[in-house]
């Protein structure tokens, strides 16, 4: 006789929380600065290297100038982007105001163009100023500090823009995720009662002709509850505790039926800690005790299996008898086990059923994650 007593659970662990959460503003921060001093730096460079021919002291009064004016520039988009945050015109969503843009714009590249005469003027003695072409070329300077500054916004809002982007991706996300587990734990609230009932139909079966085995079989269930409840709380169970409940189920269903139920397990080792969803080993067994053992006369065999394909778990129960036998019932706990899969492991995770040489053949294939 297969026969399971009722046993204390361990309690099922916590849910793991969620590696989501808020973008981080330092890695932004750091990012915004390396590019800053990297591109500033790297405008300096390539203007002093460009326009050196030999290193004297004039050499020397001009790279100090060349160093004053990216360094003004610096300053000033940084500055600027204080202002467009304070303003709010590119870290919101919406058409920024294109007229406060060119404005802000003109004035920064004629505050740059100021600087690098202060500049010229400081260290080169005004010798730009003094050339006759002067206005000419700080009038080119000023659309090329303008041009500039264009880039260097336009740069900034497009990076603004990807990082908005990422973050309204990322609360979808998380959003979705929160759907998915509401969703989880009202279909495991309809798995429980479905199961509970069922029990309770064969705990009253026992009554009237063996009071006794009616009492171990309500420590059977009250085990198996224990486990019910503390399965609710996580979203998934180790397969060593799914296993235990249903033995203990098994064990009160053979008090019912006796020498009918042929029930036996065939676990590979190593699978114990093997995530899957609560109750849904126990919701097949359920369903081949009901459709299988149940309707018939003489012994009808129940196998349960475990085994490891590849990087999938795959759970097995077959009963002796045709499908054909439970056509007509709503398969509720089926539909439910079929969406949980979905939920906590994906597209590839299956729950099917089939008839095979005279057995009925419930699996369950569950993608592993790789390390």
């Amino acid at each position: 006789m297969f026969n399971a007593p009722a046993m204390t659970l361990p309690a099922a662990p916590a849910a793991t929380p969620l590696p989501y959460g808020p973008a981080p503003a330092r890695p932004f921060a750091r990012d915004y600065w390396l590019f800053q001093l990297g591109g500033w730096g790297s405008l300096a460079l390539v203007a002093i290297l460009s326009s050196l021919n030999n290193w004297d002291a004039a050499a020397l009064r001009f790279v100090l100038a060349k160093s004053m004016c990216m360094a003004s520039g610096l300053a000033l988009s940084h500055g600027w982007r204080l202002f467009l945050r304070r303003r709010g015109w590119i870290d919101r969503q919406g058409a920024p105001p294109v007229k406060g843009l060119l404005a802000g714009l003109l004035v920064l590249a004629m505050v740059q163009t100021g600087c690098l005469a202060l500049a010229d003027t400081l260290f080169r003695d005004g010798a730009l100023l003094a050339e006759r072409e002067a206005p000419s070329l700080l009038f080119f300077l000023f659309l090329l500090w303008y041009a500039l500054f264009a880039v260097w916004t336009l740069c900034y809002s497009a990076v603004l823009a990807r990082r908005r982007a990422a973050r309204f991706e990322l609360e979808k996300l998380r959003l979705e995720v929160s759907v998915k587990d509401a969703e989880l734990r009202a279909l495991q609230a309809q798995v429980n009662p479905h199961f509970f009932f069922n029990s309770l139909n064969s705990i009253r079966a026992l009554i009237y002709h063996d009071p006794d085995l009616a009492a171990l079989a309500v420590g059977q269930l009250g085990g198996m509850m224990r486990h019910s409840l503390r399965a609710g709380q996580s979203d998934t169970v180790a397969l060593a505790d799914e296993l235990a409940a249903v033995q203990a189920y098994l064990g009160m269903e053979q008090h019912r039926f006796d020498a009918r139920l042929q029930a036996s397990l065939d676990i590979a080792p190593g699978l114990d800690a093997v995530p899957i969803p609560p109750m849904a080993l126990q919701t097949l067994v359920e369903n081949a005790v009901k459709h299988g053992v149940e309707p018939s006369i003489g012994a009808c065999a129940v196998r349960i299996s475990a085994h490891q394909e590849g990087d999938a778990v795959v759970l097995t129960v077959a009963n002796q008898g045709r499908l054909a036998d439970a056509s007509t019932s709503t398969r509720l706990g089926l539909a439910n086990t079929s969406r949980r899969l979905a939920l906590l492991f994906g597209p590839r995770a299956t729950c099917t059923v089939r008839e095979e040489g005279g057995w009925v053949v419930a699996q369950l294939i569950l993608p592993q994650a790789t390390p």
